[in-house]
């Protein structure tokens, strides 16, 4: 509804009160909504029956979202004038935002009849009595609104011009096509979301942001605004600005919407690095579900299913709860989301394989990229390619192209499938190119909290499905599988999971070794002021895996390993990290001279030369560190991890237990601390360790952990086994 009427009442009587309401009018368009309320009480101040300025200041409240108050500024104004059209305009407006529509219309009614030539007040009037189902009353009242103002009627047209564009895929159009209705009627709320959606597609954050932020300032509770405004914020690691923006969020919509404000919310902080604040609102929202998820809607489950459940490990490492959490949503996704589009499983043509015949294998990602799974699974894949030509690989949402991307593809068949406007491959496009394919085994590298692959898993498109590597299992079929290890899956995880566990001999992943620049390691040290002799210690958590308990068990490493340093260098809120990390040090009675933080590079490359200025590698929990322990322990760099229940917090044991190394491997916070004091006490202790790293790497004496070869070739043969197991059905 337009309620954004200007003051164009009375001659006033002192013409400083009518001048300060301009000024006022003024502020308010440009968004300085504190200067626009001051100017309005110095115009009381001199004239206290001054209703413009009323009206203004329950424009004001309106933009900041606080609609009693400004149906009080507006019942005021009318109040000391009764014959103020716009007011009655403003007044309606906000009880049709309300959804009292019958009063809403009682008072464009009023404002119509005190000022007949109010084009926006007849326009409004036919919204309302649509709402009521009188729309034959409402086309006379919208013929009277375009003999009064012909440009109503090219604002709806344009803006369903730009939706239909958008759904075209025709997005710069689309874009030009809501400018030209805003151009028209500047204050459309939903047309400034749709332009900075688009441009945030299109990876224009820059020009996304005023468009969003205009939105805001015209429709204060516009959700889908909110929630893009808050992305690109958090995304573009302007994160002081985000948690500004999702507590704004947060503040307007909560009531109206609980569970997106609530996800954003834990996003938000964890990518902060304020995983204690995050953990409070995810226990809220928790709550909040076990008696509310049967009325939340498909958005918001597909959202709880892609966002929240991926928060949880960052969260606890409890197996119970989360594997009880992840069920839970999982089951009311496929309940609400998934069967209601795909009835049927897929269907494919089940042939017995002949003995010599080569194995179909399909692999499926959004990350066939410089990512961690990209550097996971690329050595992996490249091996398989010597047991079987037949290997293909769907991409589940846009990429943008790297070199990594272009190993991928030489590998086997990259397929692009086409996309919607906002970069999500159709499903069902997906499932339908596998089956063409004919695939024997299609392996899910994105695994939990991808709900496009959760879709394509419970079809089935394949006669094997198997879920490896990305994160935990998707919740999705028990006919499924997920491949794994005996160290980060001891026996007796089966219960936890939905998909059936399949293990690997030695470890649930291999990689050839990791490239980096060549520096000299003095010459490094030096240039960082950094001592030959000191022990440095090195974190390279981010912002979601950092909590005050790791920071409160690696300062008291500090402390008790005399001329020691510590080096952080990680994605996240770099104010957070130096806060929380000066608050431990002054409870500890450690100089917090002691803490370098280091900026982040460009390139992986780049990054990896910091392994040459560490001394022990302090892990992360209850989220261990993946490629980033990978990358240490290739650079003969000794690691602490602290080892736990869940999968995610047990990658660090994993690797160590391939690599045969039993030293660093923590059950606690005590022993963290007392292993991270002992490596860097003992440097014979963490000479033995880079012995045994570097001596992992020997051809005669190769780990499991650098060996994809050997990695392939078990995988293979358990795809065999899988593929004969399920043809005997």
């Amino acid at each position: 509804m337009n309620s954004d009427f200007r003051n164009q009442s009375e001659t006033p009587q002192l013409e400083d009160a009518a001048s300060l309401t301009v000024v006022a009018e003024t502020y308010y368009s440009e968004g300085n909504l504190a200067a626009a309320v001051a100017a309005c009480r110095r115009a009381l101040e001199l004239q206290p029956n001054w209703a413009a300025a009323y009206v203004t200041m329950g424009n004001v409240q309106q933009a900041s979202g606080q609609i009693q108050e400004a149906m009080r500024f507006y019942s005021e104004a009318i109040a000391l004038n009764p014959d103020f059209a716009e007011a009655y305009a403003n007044l309606g407006s906000m009880l049709y935002k309300q959804g009292h529509f019958v009063e809403a219309i009682v008072n464009y009614q009023k404002a119509i009849e005190l000022k007949p030539t109010l084009a926006a007040a007849y326009w409004n009037l036919a919204g309302a009595l649509k709402q009521q189902g009188q729309s034959d009353a409402a086309v006379a009242y919208e013929q009277k609104a375009l003999e009064l103002n012909p440009h109503l009627a090219q604002v709806d047209f344009h803006i369903n011009l730009g939706d239909k564009l958008a759904r075209q895929g025709k997005l710069d159009e689309a874009v030009a096509a809501w400018q030209r209705a805003i151009a028209f009627k500047p204050d459309l709320p939903e047309a400034y979301c749709q332009i900075g959606i688009i441009l945030r597609h299109q990876g224009k954050a820059k020009e996304a942001i005023p468009n969003l932020q205009k939105a805001l300032e015209i429709k204060p509770d516009f959700i889908a605004a909110h929630q893009h405004l808050c992305g690109i914020l958090r995304d573009t690691s302007d994160l002081a600005a985000a948690r500004q923006a999702v507590h704004k969020y947060s503040q307007m919509c909560a009531e109206t919407d609980p569970i997106m404000t609530a996800i954003y919310y834990v996003s938000t902080y964890q990518v902060s690095g304020l995983n204690q604040i995050a953990g409070d609102r995810f226990l809220e929202l928790e709550s909040y579900l076990q008696q509310n998820l049967e009325t939340a809607s498909s958005v918001e489950i597909k959202s709880l299913y892609a966002n929240f459940l991926f928060s949880t490990p960052y969260v606890r490492d409890d197996l119970v709860a989360n594997s009880k959490l992840y069920r839970l949503i999982a089951q009311k996704y496929i309940e609400k989301c998934i069967k209601p589009n795909f009835s049927q499983p897929a269907n494919y043509s089940l042939k017995p394989q002949s003995p010599a015949s080569k194995l179909k294998i399909g692999f499926l990602s959004n990350h066939f990229s410089r990512h961690s799974v990209g550097w996971c699974s690329a050595d992996i894949i490249r091996e398989l390619s010597e047991f079987t030509p037949n290997l293909y690989l769907y991409a589940s949402e846009r990429i943008t192209p790297d070199d990594r991307t272009q190993q991928f593809d030489s590998l086997g068949k990259l397929t692009f499938p086409k996309t919607y406007p906002n970069g999500l491959a159709n499903s069902a496009e997906i499932i339908n190119q596998i089956q063409q394919d004919e695939l024997d085994i299609l392996v899910d590298l994105d695994s939990l909290c991808v709900p496009i692959h959760a879709e394509i898993l419970h079809q089935k498109p394949a006669p094997v499905c198997v879920s490896w590597l990305g994160f935990d299992a998707p919740y999705i079929s028990s006919e499924n599988h997920f491949l794994t290890d005996w160290h980060s899956h001891p026996a007796g995880r089966e219960k936890y999971y939905d998909e059936q566990l399949i293990r690997m001999p030695d470890s649930f992943v291999a990689v050839s070794g990791f490239q980096r620049y060549g520096v000299d390691p003095v010459a490094l040290r030096k240039s960082n002021r950094i001592g030959l002799d000191q022990i440095v210690y090195l974190c390279v958590t981010p912002g979601r895996k950092f909590n005050s308990d790791l920071v409160k068990a690696q300062i008291a490493i500090l402390k008790q390993v005399p001329n020691s340093i510590l080096i952080h260098k990680a994605l996240g809120d770099a104010a957070v990290f130096e806060g929380a990390y000066h608050q431990a040090c002054e409870a500890e009675g450690v100089s917090r001279h002691r803490i370098k933080f280091l900026p982040r590079f460009a390139t992986e490359e780049e990054h990896r030369i910091v392994y040459l200025l560490a001394d022990v590698l302090l892990d992360s929990y209850p989220y261990n560190g993946g490629t980033h322990t990978l990358e240490a322990l290739w650079f003969n760099l000794p690691v602490v991890t602290r080892t736990g229940e869940q999968f995610l917090s047990r990658m660090g044991y994993s690797f160590l237990q391939a690599l045969g190394i039993e030293t660093g491997v923590a059950w606690s916070w005590a022993e963290y601390v007392d292993m991270g004091v002992k490596l860097g006490k003992d440097g014979e202790l963490r000479k033995a360790i880079q012995a045994q790293l570097m001596k992992s790497k020997d051809a005669a004496n190769l780990s499991p952990l650098w060996n994809p070869k050997k990695f392939a070739g078990d995988m293979y043969a358990v795809f065999e086994k899988l593929g004969k197991v399920n043809s005997q059905k």
